[in-house]
């Protein structure tokens, strides 16, 4: 069963830098799981996903036009940059709403405080001289 899931990876196939390569890869890979830092394992994990969805919109683009290799990463890479576009121009156009109730809020915290220095009447009399 071995055999048949890592059969891309055959003896003949490798050479001593992949294999050097791959080891580096795997004992970094430990490395980082074992220490503080786990959370950079999520950017690596997370680019592979990300570049394995621009493969996928690439094959995608390649089966329907008869472009060019790069014109269809260009297009492969457009169209992952989609979803990014309009999750910033959501949250651009809520921040406008967002930033017209902080002003408000600003506003009122405002009206309720007044600065330290008082203010006095005409009338005043001071009940401490």
């Amino acid at each position: 069963m071995l055999l048949t899931i890592f059969s891309t990876f055959g003896s003949e196939s490798l050479s001593t830098s992949t294999i050097i390569g791959y080891g580096l890869f795997l004992s970094t890979v430990v490395a980082i799981a074992m220490s503080s830092q786990r959370w950079l394992l999520w950017y690596l994990f997370g680019g592979m996903g990300y570049w394995l969805a621009v493969e996928v919109i690439h094959r995608l683009v390649t089966h329907w036009f008869l472009w060019s290799e790069w014109h269809n990463y260009v297009v492969a890479m457009g169209v992952s940059w989609l979803p990014l576009g309009a999750w910033v121009l959501y949250r651009a156009l809520r921040y406008e709403d967002v930033s017209r109730s902080m002003i408000q809020e600003r506003e009122l915290h405002t009206a309720r405080y007044i600065e330290h220095t008082p203010v006095y009447d005409d009338d005043y009399q001071p009940r401490f001289y």
